[in-house]
């Protein structure tokens, strides 16, 4: 929550100063924000001065109309990317090693597609240099989805399973 506030704040710090291009980086990210410019075009014709100031007036107000609607539609659209991005997780590997549900070759897995699990719950164990390191869920949900067969070789980063968080 504290992440959104933020991103809706740096979002109206950019259009208030009317920053055109921003680029950020750190470490591997790279954000990259391009705003275009609408440009008004006014066409010169022979009018009586009175009118000339209303249309101008008129102009103006579609455009901060426009402008308005744009804004909205940015901060919906924001919106709809953390109502789907709340629903699911994924628990990621932290090494690279072999990936293995069960605890011994025939024994029952940590885990299985539709289970709750909790935080602290051990789901698999990823095997690296001979050491067997438990895995541990940080939240709790529903399991959706195993991304890895029993015995892949995973790499850092790389996600293992699906989570419907409840």
């Amino acid at each position: 929550m504290n992440k959104t506030k933020n991103i809706k704040k740096f979002i109206n710090s950019i259009t208030k100063n009317n920053i055109d291009k921003i680029a950020i980086n750190k470490d591997k990210t790279k954000i990259l924000i391009n705003r275009k410019k609408v440009h008004k075009i006014e066409l010169q014709t022979h009018k009586r001065p009175e009118e000339s100031r209303s249309n101008s007036a008129k102009l103006a107000k579609r455009s901060s109309i426009i402008n308005n609607e744009k804004q909205i539609n940015k901060v919906n659209n924001i919106n709809e990317i953390q109502k789907v991005s709340t629903l699911y997780s994924t628990i990621v590997s932290p090494m690279v090693g072999t990936f293995y549900k069960s605890p011994a070759p025939n024994e029952n897995p940590f885990i299985e597609i539709g289970e709750t699990i909790k935080p602290k719950q051990v789901v698999c164990i990823i095997e690296a240099m001979k050491l067997m390191n438990e895995i541990e869920s940080e939240i709790k949900g529903e399991v959706v989805e195993i991304l890895v067969k029993d015995g892949d070789i995973v790499d850092c980063g790389q996600a293992l399973l699906k989570v419907k968080i409840k």
